[in-house]
């Protein structure tokens, strides 16, 4: 009981802007005592689509600011960090290929992965290369055409040597702390992908790192605002978050609010967490995922930080009580409240409590609410919205479908990241 009652106290310290703060402090103090450059480390994961993304950057990235840019090669994610690799994998490439023109880089999805022995020889081309900032671009690309004769044209090393160039990187990077490839490591924090590059660059200019003349490179992407001319019909966007995910939780206010700007009807159609249904979260990415959410949080102004984890009985009961505040019309809503008390107020939401708190937030009877709250009818539809999701290439949550006024799939996507590209998709298909 004092233990949940800590619990929230904790994870509110260690999500603070005073803990930041602090942490960023002592980094600096430690580089100029030791007279060190300002060191950005990029992990490069060359058959990572968004490592091939941000890799096209590097270039522009170093001749912007004053830092010892250093590239280091790793290997692909463990299958603990990854699970269900066949559908990230095949879900990278369409991502990637979505948003590369909107970041004006290329990537086309060839709609596989790179062969084993491409592979094997863009790795070599790599290690064996002292100059990767301005090589990475062209490797990769020959690499994602499956271009054998051009990947073949650079000098290569072994594939003993470059095997333990990659395992190096490997190393370096879980010991510092993350799992992915196309991240950025400064000064004890992570930024992945062109996603959160602009706050690496806002940290950078901040400690006046920013060459004299420049702009800030990337920027983050804003759903397009409301449409200047009637649309000719109405689409449907389905929503698929889960109550113990803080991503979905954060998610959760700009995307109930997706109806009152597109002509879209919205329907919420919770999964089971992960953790759940069998699937690993390792320590490293659960710590990552935590102060990744709380960054993202403070940036589009929710509240985030004090929680209290719902897993388990919290969530079965929150599931037990969603057909009923769904059938009200309150289903997004009830979700929200939920999910708000557990992750940014640090209320129990299992006990009854708290859950009354959660209905009663939402507009709703608490009364009715305890006369069927436990009942496991919800289980069949929650399973079947997982089997929905996973049909459209997706396994993770919050993720999202559009549907045309037949319930045909015209997009679906994955991530609170990519709210915006769901908005100009609806626009696309109503224009």
């Amino acid at each position: 009981m004092v233990a949940k009652k800590i619990r929230p106290l904790v994870t509110s310290a260690l999500t603070s802007q005073w803990l930041k703060g602090l942490r960023r402090g002592l980094s600096e103090i430690k580089r100029s005592a030791k007279g060190a450059d300002h060191e950005v480390l990029y992990f490069h994961q060359p058959d990572d689509p968004y490592s091939d993304l941000l890799g096209q950057w590097l270039p522009e990235l170093k001749a912007r600011y004053n830092v010892d840019l250093k590239v280091i090669l790793v290997g692909e994610p463990d299958d603990d960090a990854a699970p269900e690799r066949q559908a990230l994998e095949d879900y990278a490439r369409r991502d990637a290929a979505k948003i590369a023109p909107y970041h004006k880089l290329h990537f086309t999805d060839p709609g596989h992965q790179p062969s084993a022995e491409n592979l094997v020889l863009a790795r070599r081309a790599l290690a064996a290369s002292s100059h990767l900032i301005s090589v990475v671009a062209d490797i990769g690309a020959a690499l994602w055409r499956d271009d054998t004769a051009a990947l073949s044209s650079h000098a290569l090393v072994s594939q003993q040597e470059a095997d333990a160039v990659f395992e190096d990187g490997t190393k370096m990077r879980e010991r510092l702390g993350h799992y992915l490839g196309g991240v950025i490591y400064y000064a004890g924090e992570w930024y992945w992908g062109v996603d959160r590059l602009p706050y690496l660059e806002e940290r950078l200019a901040k400690a006046n790192l920013r060459h004299q003349g420049f702009q800030q490179l990337a920027h983050f992407q804003e759903r397009p605002s409301f449409m200047a001319k009637p649309a000719s019909g109405r689409l449907t966007v389905e929503f698929y978050p889960s109550a113990r995910s803080p991503y979905s939780y954060v998610a959760m206010e700009e995307t109930l609010d997706l109806p009152n700007h597109y002509p879209v009807n919205l329907v919420v159609r919770p999964v089971l967490p992960m953790v759940m249904r069998g699937l690993p979260v390792p320590r490293r990415k659960g710590f990552y995922i935590l102060g990744d959410t709380k960054r993202e949080a403070d940036r589009i102004g929710v509240s985030f930080g004090k929680i209290a984890d719902p897993v388990g009985a919290p969530v079965r009961r929150c599931y037990s009580l969603f057909p009923m505040a769904n059938a009200a019309g309150k289903g997004g809503e009830f979700l929200q409240a939920f999910c708000q008390l557990a992750w940014a107020e640090g209320v129990d939401v299992g006990e009854d409590e708290g859950l009354k708190k959660a209905v009663e937030r939402a507009g709703l009877d608490w009364n009715e609410a305890a006369k069927v709250v436990d009942n496991t009818d919800w289980e069949a539809e929650i399973e079947e919205n997982r089997l929905q999701m996973m049909a459209s290439g997706l396994w993770g949550v919050p993720s999202y479908r559009l549907l045309d006024a037949q319930g045909k799939e015209l997009f679906s996507c994955w991530g609170r990241d990519r709210i915006w590209l769901l908005a100009c998709e609806i626009q696309k298909a109503l224009a």
